[in-house]
C-alpha cells in the first residue's frame, strides 16, 4: 500500500506542478480532467443509495463552470444554470422511479458544489500573483492535514466527528492549525523572496494558511459523509493507494473560493 501511494504520488505531484506553472488551458483541463472523474464517482456513491442520475448531465453541470470561469463569461452562467435545471427535470421525469425528486436536487447540487470548487482554483491561478498563491494555498492543505493525521494518531483522544469520520480528533484539528499557520508562512516568504510579488507577505501566509487549515476539513467531512452513507471506504480506485479522485479533491475544492475572496479582501483583483 505505501509503495503505491508513494508511486502514484511521484507520478501526479509533477503532472499537478507542471500544469499550475504553466496555467492557462494546461491548468484548466488538468481541473476539468479531475473534476470529470469526481463527478463519475460522486455518481457512483448516489448509485448505491438509489438514486438515478444521469452522467451526461451531471457532467455538463460541473465542466460548465470551469469554462465558463477560463473564458471570462461568468454573465453565462445563471443563463446555463437555468436550461440545466429544466433538462434535469425534463431527464427525471421521462426516467422517473424512486427518489426521482432527491435525484434531481442531486444533480444539480453535485454539479454547483464540483463545479464552483473547480473553478476558483482556476480563478484564482489567473490572478495577479496567482501562481505564487496557488503554490502556497495547495501545499498549505497538505501539510496541515499531514499535521493533523500524524498528530491526531498519536494523541487523538477527542473526536471531531466520529459519526462521519472516527479517526480525526480535535488533537490533529490543531496540529493541523499550526502547521496550516507556519507552513503558509513560509511558503509565502520564500515565493515572495524568489518572485518578489508584493502582496506575497509572511503575515499574509500565515493568515491564508490558518483558514484554510480551519475550514477545508469540512470538505474532507463533507465527502465522507457520502461515503459513509454509501458504506465505502473510498470513492473509487482509481489512484492505486490512495483511493478515488474525489477522495483526493475534496478539500481542494475549498482551497479556490476561500483563497480568491481573501485576496479579494487584500485587494487583489
Amino acid at each position: 500500500m505505501l509503495r503505491e501511494r508513494i508511486l502514484s504520488a511521484a507520478i501526479l505531484l509533477p503532472l499537478v506542478i507542471g500544469a499550475l506553472l504553466l496555467g492557462g488551458w494546461a491548468y484548466t483541463a488538468l481541473v476539468s480532467l479531475a473534476l470529470a472523474l469526481a463527478a463519475w464517482e460522486y455518481r457512483s456513491l448516489l448509485a448505491r443509495l438509489g438514486y438515478r442520475i444521469s452522467l451526461i448531465l451531471l457532467e455538463l453541470g460541473v465542466l460548465a463552470w470551469p469554462f465558463l470561469f477560463a473564458l471570462e463569461r461568468e454573465a453565462w452562467a445563471m443563463p446555463g444554470l437555468f436550461i440545466l435545471i429544466i433538462l434535469t427535470a425534463l431527464w427525471q421525469m421521462q426516467h422517473y422511479g424512486a427518489q426521482a425528486s432527491a435525484s434531481w436536487a442531486l444533480t444539480l447540487a453535485g454539479g454547483i458544489y464540483l463545479g464552483l470548487g473547480g473553478a476558483y482554483l482556476i480563478r484564482l491561478r489567473a490572478m495577479p500573483e496567482g501562481l505564487w498563491w496557488s503554490l502556497t494555498a495547495l501545499p498549505v492543505v497538505w501539510i496541515a492535514d499531514s499535521a493533523a493525521y500524524f498528530i491526531g494518531r498519536r494523541w487523538g483522544l477527542h473526536k471531531m466527528a466520529p459519526a462521519i469520520s472516527p479517526k480525526k480528533s480535535w488533537e490533529g484539528y490543531g496540529a493541523g492549525l499550526v502547521g496550516g499557520l507556519l507552513s503558509g508562512a513560509a511558503l509565502a516568504l520564500a515565493w515572495h523572496l524568489l518572485s518578489g510579488a508584493p502582496q506575497l507577505t509572511a503575515w499574509r501566509g500565515a493568515l491564508l494558511g490558518l483558514m484554510l487549515a480551519a475550514v477545508t476539513p469540512a470538505g474532507d467531512f463533507f465527502e465522507s459523509m457520502f461515503k459513509r452513507e454509501a458504506g465505502v471506504k473510498d470513492s473509487s480506485a482509481l489512484i492505486p493507494g490512495h483511493g478515488g479522485v474525489f477522495d483526493r479533491i475534496d478539500s481542494l475544492l475549498w482551497v479556490g473560493w476561500l483563497s480568491w475572496l481573501l485576496l479579494r479582501l487584500w485587494g487583489g483583483n
